[in-house]
């Protein structure tokens, strides 16, 4: 019961505030709601990225790969 009644005390504030500040508010717990969604896949990148010993790779080499991959791409799809 008296969790149902902070959430009531709860919507009883966002009620009284004006239309922006709800909106903003509304925006702020959509943000929120977003990032964390995003954690939890962001934390099994990171392991996988640790397991494969690529966790530390400097920004240079991922733009070097990022390169290699691109090219070799655009020779197998646009070929001369």
């Amino acid at each position: 019961m008296l969790m149902a009644s902070k959430i009531e005390n709860l919507a009883l504030q966002i009620a009284a505030l004006k239309e922006d500040e709800q909106r903003n508010l509304w925006m702020c717990v959509a943000d929120l709601l977003f990032r964390r969604g995003l954690h939890e896949p962001s934390q099994q990148y990171r392991e996988r990225l640790r397991r494969d010993g690529e966790l530390d790779v400097s920004f240079e080499e991922i733009m070097i790969r990022l390169g290699e991959t691109r090219e070799e791409i655009a020779a197998r799809d646009y070929p001369q």
